[in-house]
């Protein structure tokens, strides 16, 4: 029922004139430019902005092959935006979605068109991906993320060239929920919930808190096709990390 009254709010918004274009064509064919990229290597100098934390700019290198293998390597401690650092369109719809075109816009100063992509599935934790897609560079410009659980996030992607479809910069913004699993809800790593807590205290965080913030993701130095060896993503990284989920 939920997804029905979704699914008419939105059909209600959109203009008429937009019935002739094919959301899931454009959805397919950044997917499937992105698809030439077999494997990558790249540099990223994360900068973080949570009113709870403070942390220098951390650096690490990400390595990526088709269809979803990641390694991630930092030479210090490094609390790593997942949602920053896989923009690949193709893991975020995993699963079956309904898509609709919106209408044609304008962001930063690109023509982009506005599609929202509904789960048909009742068990999938995300209500509604709304995605602006550059039709000319057939990238996405602008991601926006609602989960059941209260979550928003926002992924905001520049380029500075577009034959392969990786971003020079990835912005992540989100509100609501709560991060792990580097900060645990009570209950959540096996201990009673008072330890739980305890240890969310100690970090300064009220029961209930709600974790709101930004993430950007600097990538420069991208080797792309180079050839990585599925061997090389089950090596032992050099240091444990921490991702926001």
């Amino acid at each position: 029922m939920k997804k029905i009254i979704v699914l008419l709010l939105i059909l209600s918004s959109a203009l008429m004139p937009a019935q002739n274009k094919d959301p899931k064509k454009m959805v397919d064919d950044v997917i499937k430019k992105f698809s030439k990229v077999r494997d990558y290597e790249v540099d990223a100098t994360i900068k973080l902005d949570m009113s709870f934390i403070k942390v220098p700019d951390m650096k690490a290198k990400v390595y990526f092959k088709q269809p979803d293998k990641y390694k991630y390597e930092s030479d210090g401690f490094a609390m790593l935006p997942k949602q920053g650092l896989r923009f690949n369109l193709a893991d975020l719809l995993k699963g079956d979605f309904t898509f609709l075109y919106i209408r044609s816009d304008n962001l930063e100063n690109r023509k982009v068109d506005l599609i929202k992509a509904i789960p048909n599935s009742d068990s999938s934790d995300v209500v509604l991906i709304t995605i602006w897609i550059d039709t000319e560079g057939k990238v996405v410009r602008k991601i926006e993320t609602t989960a059941k659980k209260g979550v928003t996030t926002q992924l905001e992607f520049s380029y500075d060239n577009y034959d392969f479809g990786v971003p020079s910069v990835v912005k992540l913004s989100f509100s609501g929920g709560d991060l792990k699993p580097a900060i645990p809800q009570p209950g959540q790593t096996g201990e009673n919930k008072a330890a739980d807590q305890k240890k969310r205290n100690k970090r300064g965080l009220p029961e209930g808190f709600s974790l709101k913030g930004s993430v950007i993701v600097y990538y420069k130095n991208f080797k792309i096709n180079k050839g990585i060896p599925d061997s090389f993503f089950n090596e032992k990284e050099k240091e444990k990390k921490i991702s926001i989920q």
